[in-house]
């Protein structure tokens, strides 16, 4: 995962799908995963990400669910508490991207 996440990091493609697939068990592992994404959306930016996502297959461009979790049950701001944050007002452009 130290890979996929590095390589990630330097816009691979390839990497943040497999990512996005990383085998994780579910329910709690989703919402780790998921906040591994949104720190790297947020480390690349918004825009950025986009640009990378528009490169996936269709099929591949599907991240919600594990933004939704990533945001609402992680820590994103680093301050002890589970941020409760919500994909489309946190990320409105990558959302639309996804929904449209």
């Amino acid at each position: 995962m130290r890979k996929l996440i590095k390589k990630s990091l330097n816009k691979d493609v390839k990497a943040i799908i497999s990512l996005k697939n990383f085998p994780n068990g579910g329910a709690a592992s989703s919402y780790d995963l998921g906040f591994v994404i949104t720190q790297i959306i947020y480390r690349l930016g918004e825009e950025e990400f986009i640009s990378l996502v528009k490169k996936f297959p269709k099929n591949e461009q599907n991240f919600e669910g594990l933004i939704d979790v990533g945001l609402e049950y992680g820590d994103n701001d680093y301050d002890g508490k589970m941020d409760d944050k919500r994909f489309i007002d946190e990320f409105p452009k990558l959302y639309n991207f996804i929904n449209n």
